[in-house]
């Protein structure tokens, strides 16, 4: 099976993740699939400007995971300590949530991967 390739953003501030929403039910971390000539690292750019107007001001490779459908190429995202997230384009709300919140929050399988490998990351 041929899996989908999507540009995955982690934003952390702190103990806190930013996660999107297109439902207010259904959490993920920004991103998307490329466009045709376009990298993994300008589609994460990108995606994160689109969905919550924040732009990174710098951007580094994380690691590859592997989902039932698609492969997340997941980078984290510099931006501004005062910078402020608000829903845009295909994102009905995003929201930061503290590593206990992260907990209650509805996400697949492969956001909780994303999110518990990003923190033991942090701690190695």
């Amino acid at each position: 099976m041929k899996r989908k390739a999507r540009a995955t953003v982690v934003c952390a501030r702190g103990d806190r993740l930013l996660l999107v929403s297109r439902d207010g039910i259904r959490w993920a971390l920004p991103g998307g699939r490329p466009g045709k000539d376009e990298t993994y690292a300008d589609a994460a750019v990108r995606e994160l400007q689109e969905e919550t107007a924040l732009q990174a001001k710098g951007l580094g490779f994380l690691f590859q995971v592997i989902g039932a459908t698609t492969v997340h190429h997941v980078f984290i995202a510099n931006i501004g300590k005062s910078a402020s997230a608000k829903p845009s384009k295909e994102i009905d709300r995003c929201q930061w949530f503290s590593t206990e919140e992260l907990t209650e929050v509805i996400v697949s399988a492969t956001t909780r991967r994303i999110v518990d490998d990003f923190w033991k990351g942090r701690e190695a």
